[in-house]
């Protein structure tokens, strides 16, 4: 009789087991932000994501201001690209998120995205201006040149106008007297 006992108790401890084992784990790297089921810890998380987005984001744009305007920037533009789809792809894994009365979390949620579209929209209004700033410059130079060469051209033409103005000048008083 103790050995059905305790047989069933061993049963117990291995089907609690199998229980245990078969349950859903997160993958090693992958965030896990995506096991939490709770609708306001969703929101944590996404702010989480999109607060971390955003430095990580600042610090990037950061070392883009600092560059020259002839830099090649496009290695820290495809830096962002791949931390916004990885933010993106974090959201979507961590589900729908149902009950949104939680206001303060969803502002706050608002603002992080509000505040990572300005930093972007005004490192590229920085850009954009130097860039115009060159682009007059050079428009610049360019159109001296071009007036420089119309002026020495206008010389020359000046001088050979007076010249043959000149010549039929002298061939009509010589033709009069």
């Amino acid at each position: 009789m103790q050995h059905s006992r305790l047989l069933a108790v061993v049963f117990t401890f291995f089907a609690f087991a199998m229980v245990a084992f078969a349950g859903p784990v997160a993958k090693a790297g992958v965030m896990d932000l995506v096991v939490r089921t709770n609708d306001e810890d969703k929101l944590d998380a996404i702010l989480a994501i999109l607060v971390k987005l955003k430095l990580d984001i600042k610090v990037i744009l950061d070392l883009i201001v600092t560059l020259s305007a002839t830099a090649d920037i496009s290695v820290y533009i495809s830096q962002i690209t791949v931390l916004i789809k990885a933010a993106v792809q974090a959201c979507i894994d961590i589900g729908v998120v149902a009950d949104v009365s939680a206001v303060i979390k969803v502002t706050a949620i608002a603002q992080a995205c509000a505040d990572i579209v300005i930093a972007i929209q005004a490192c590229i209004s920085v850009f954009v201006a130097i860039l115009v700033n060159e682009l007059l410059v050079q428009v610049d130079v360019c159109v001296s040149g071009c007036l420089e060469i119309v002026a020495h051209l206008c010389a020359d033409l000046q001088v050979t106008v007076g010249l043959c103005l000149t010549v039929v000048i002298q061939l009509l008083l010589g033709l009069i007297v």
